[in-house]
C-alpha cells in the first residue's frame, strides 16, 4: 500500500527506514543518526505544511518499508512547475516494490500540478540499473552533480 505522509508519527516511522538510506551518503556520519533523524522530521513537517514538499510511504504488513520525497518549485530556467525527488529508498529486502512507489509519485506530482520530474541516484548505488530504469520510463540524463565539503 502506498500512502501520502501527513502525520508526525508517520514521519517518525519513515525516519527509521531512512537512516539506512542516509548511512549510504558519503557525508553522513553514523554518530549523527539521532540528530539527523530529528532534523529530518522537523524539516519535512515544515515542507509538507508549506505545500512545497510531499512524501509517499510504502507500507507492507502495516509497517513503512520505504518512501519517496518530493519537492515542488517553478524551474528557474523556464518557470515550469517541477517535482524533484529528494530521496527514494525501499528496504533492501523489498526493492521490487520501489517501481510502484516511483510510478505513484509521478502520478501524485502530476496531480499537484508538476509538468516535469527530476530523479537522482547515488553513483555507488546501482547506477547502471537505475540509469536503465529511468531511461525506460522516459527520463533523460541532463547533468551530473559533484559535492565537496568546504
Amino acid at each position: 500500500m502506498i500512502k501520502i505522509v501527513k502525520e508526525e508519527y508517520e514521519l517518525e516511522e519513515l525516519s527509521e527506514v531512512l537512516l539506512n538510506f542516509y548511512a549510504m551518503m558519503p557525508y553522513t556520519k553514523k554518530d549523527d543518526a539521532v540528530e539527523l533523524r530529528i532534523n529530518w522530521e522537523s524539516k519535512w513537517k515544515k515542507l509538507i505544511d508549506a505545500g512545497v514538499g510531499a512524501i509517499l510511504a510504502l507500507k507492507k504488513s502495516g509497517k513503512i518499508i520505504g518512501g519517496i520525497g518530493m519537492m515542488f518549485y517553478p524551474a528557474l530556467e523556464d518557470d515550469v512547475m517541477t517535482c524533484s525527488e529528494t530521496f527514494w529508498y525501499v528496504d533492501e529486502k523489498e526493492r521490487g516494490e520501489g517501481l510502484k512507489l516511483l510510478l505513484k509519485a509521478q502520478k501524485h506530482a502530476k496531480e499537484l500540478g508538476a509538468k516535469r520530474m527530476s530523479m537522482v541516484h547515488l553513483t555507488h548505488s546501482m547506477p547502471d540499473r537505475l540509469k536503465g530504469l529511468y531511461e525506460r520510463l522516459g527520463f533523460k540524463e541532463i547533468e551530473t552533480h559533484y559535492i565537496k565539503e568546504i
